[in-house]
């Protein structure tokens, strides 16, 4: 039989086909005596194949996904459910600052202890589950533009 299509190459018998990581599955079928076709995968390069999965799990893993809140004052609070292992930066381009207060601070604003802006960014990395309060201590930025930030750390997210 003759197949063609691209990334399907035959060699001696085997039937290649290049995939997107750009190594190839050699695939031989071979006729038995009684008319039976016996399959058999012969991949030229496992252990690329083994490594490259177990960098993907470690890197979903360990490093998840990074998420980004514009840290600028809209009038309205910011949620976020990230994962345990997962980064959120707060991206600001000045006159601002993050600090971290109790689920109290949040309701009303207090608890800051710094009000002068910093240079932006802020990585919260989530280490552990729970709920993480955040606000803007400049000004009236907390109170008067409700610049806060509710995060939520939960392996379901």
């Amino acid at each position: 039989r003759t197949l063609e299509a691209e990334g399907v190459t035959t060699d001696n018998g085997y039937l290649s086909l290049e995939n997107i990581f750009g190594f190839a599955l050699r695939y031989k079928a071979t006729a038995t005596t009684t008319d039976q076709t016996v399959n058999t995968w012969q991949p030229d390069k496992m252990k690329s194949v083994a490594i490259l999965a177990a960098f993907v799990v470690t890197l979903a893993t360990v490093h998840g996904h990074d998420h980004t809140i514009e840290w600028t004052i809209t009038g309205e609070a910011f949620e976020e459910c990230i994962a345990p292992g997962e980064t959120l930066e707060f991206i600001w381009a000045g006159g601002h600052n993050v600090e971290e207060v109790s689920a109290a601070g949040y309701a009303d604003c207090s608890g800051i202890t710094n009000t002068e802006p910093v240079a932006g960014n802020y990585k919260f990395i989530a280490r552990n589950a729970g709920t993480f309060y955040f606000v803007c201590g400049v000004g009236g930025h907390c109170k008067g533009g409700n610049q806060k930030a509710k995060i939520t750390v939960d392996p379901s997210c």
